[in-house]
């Protein structure tokens, strides 16, 4: 897993949803399932564990803004279609 807000090209994925770190923003986005058996445990485990490391990160920030101004990303049209 990549720590939260240091490198912003790096991303990570528990099933299909995808972490995706940025300098000032992490996304998350996809789907998961968290089944009730020890893969839904395991997974539900990789995100609380990412999630208290966000939380952690932002805590630790000694100058957090109220809010950042960020530009929506804008889409692009695949090239390939």
């Amino acid at each position: 897993m990549f720590k939260p807000f240091v490198n912003g090209t790096e991303s990570h994925a528990i099933h299909d949803l995808t972490l995706e770190n940025q300098e000032d923003c992490v996304s998350i986005y996809g789907n998961l399932q968290l089944t009730k058996d020890q893969a839904g445990l395991q997974a539900a485990k990789a995100l609380q564990a990412f999630l208290n490391d966000v939380v952690s990160a932002l805590e630790n920030e000694p100058n957090l803004p109220e809010k950042i101004d960020r530009q929506d990303e804008q889409e692009i049209e695949n090239p390939f279609l």
